[in-house]
């Protein structure tokens, strides 16, 4: 009977075949990740896609009218006494009367809202690579809002949590998880002036952004040129309801298009990091504005970002291909993109027009 050895693998052997295995993984673990975000990027895409799809339906219901503004002249008398406490510390009065107040107050305004019986789920609202993301975070519960506004002035305000304006967007019951009203719970969804706290179970996220304010200057699609190049919703993060340069190309910065260096000393024109620690995640600074590589860690999604367009077509853009493309200040028929600010890199001109006192759109 022949003699049987056992053979074994000498340790030279087996350092050889670590050696080729950590060779292998080095190399197939980036092609792994770059699947892996080209796949998150594809669901994102088609998120998107799919709420301009629903905004195409909707302009079919409402005969090509897109989702409203606020008209009433109540709530617009109401919200030029700059109630709560707010406005007048930091935004002009002459300038921008309500502050967008009126237009964020209204639960029904928000587009995911008006959107919502277009759309199978509200998981579109969320795009998987989004470092930053809102919320339903104000809750009004009743059907004559600006009423129960009324009801409770003098616990909300800017100098008060929970607070209007700037920046916090209210929506209807339903829409905040746990919080079901936040005027007689005293409490926010999504606390905005305090990131790091927990997220009212199961309100609603989202980090795809929606151009609400740019309606308010044309409000028919018919009114609107090149529907093709018009940008209605896109990757967002630090702002939900309106579009810049800056929030389109870097949607993670906050905000890329408020860091000027044009002589402002007020802080809210750079990351205020000493009031404001969480800033130091994505607040943007002068010199990301000058330096594109020092912005370029910000691009969402392989260097970029998705945006979709008022004809219903969805597309990825190189980050820095969207300033190429995005109008500027003085020369409003530069680039093709449409639809919002030209607030960013291009920016090169005082923050409002003299001449008529308002921010234009191109």
């Amino acid at each position: 009977m022949p003699n049987r050895r056992c053979s074994a693998l000498t340790l030279t052997e087996l350092l050889v075949l670590l050696a080729i295995t950590a060779i292998l993984s080095a190399m197939l673990l980036p092609l792994f990740a770059t699947s892996r975000e080209r796949a998150r990027q594809a669901v994102c895409l088609a998120n998107i896609k799919t709420i301009a799809e629903a905004l195409r339906m909707y302009l079919a219901d409402s005969d090509g009218r897109l989702p409203p503004v606020e008209h009433n002249p109540d709530v617009l008398a109401y919200f030029n006494t700059h109630p709560g406490g707010g406005g007048r510390d930091q935004w002009d009065p002459d300038q921008f009367p309500n502050c967008h107040r009126a237009k964020q107050s209204n639960p029904y305004l928000r587009w995911p809202v008006v959107l919502d019986s277009y759309l199978l789920t509200r998981e579109v609202w969320r795009c998987p690579d989004a470092r930053l993301e809102g919320g339903a975070s104000f809750i009004n519960a009743e059907r004559d809002w600006l009423a129960h506004l009324q009801a409770h002035e003098g616990e909300w305000g800017r100098l008060t949590v929970p607070y209007v304006c700037p920046r916090t967007l209210s929506f209807p019951a339903g829409w905040g998880g746990e919080v079901t009203d936040t005027l007689t719970q005293h409490r926010m969804a999504v606390p905005r002036a305090e990131r790091g706290l927990q997220a009212s179970k199961g309100m609603f996220l989202w980090s795809i952004a929606t151009n609400e304010i740019a309606v308010e200057r044309t409000p028919y699609v018919a009114d609107i040129r090149d529907p093709a190049w018009f940008v209605v919703v896109a990757d967002g993060g630090g702002a939900l309801d309106a579009f810049c340069t800056g929030t389109l190309a870097y949607p993670d910065l906050c905000h890329l298009e408020c860091a000027s260096d044009l002589g402002h000393d007020s802080a809210h024109w750079q990351a205020d990091w000493e009031s404001c620690p969480w800033t130091r995640q994505c607040g943007a600074t002068a010199d990301m504005k000058r330096n594109p590589e020092l912005r370029k860690p910000y691009a969402r999604h392989s260097g970029g970002s998705n945006l979709g367009f008022l004809d219903g077509h969805a597309k990825w853009f190189n980050s820095e291909r969207i300033i190429e493309l995005s109008p500027s200040w003085r020369d409003p028929n530069r680039g093709k993109l449409r639809g919002y600010m030209p607030w960013g890199p291009t920016y090169d001109a005082p923050w409002y027009d003299p001449d008529d006192g308002i921010i234009p759109l191109y």
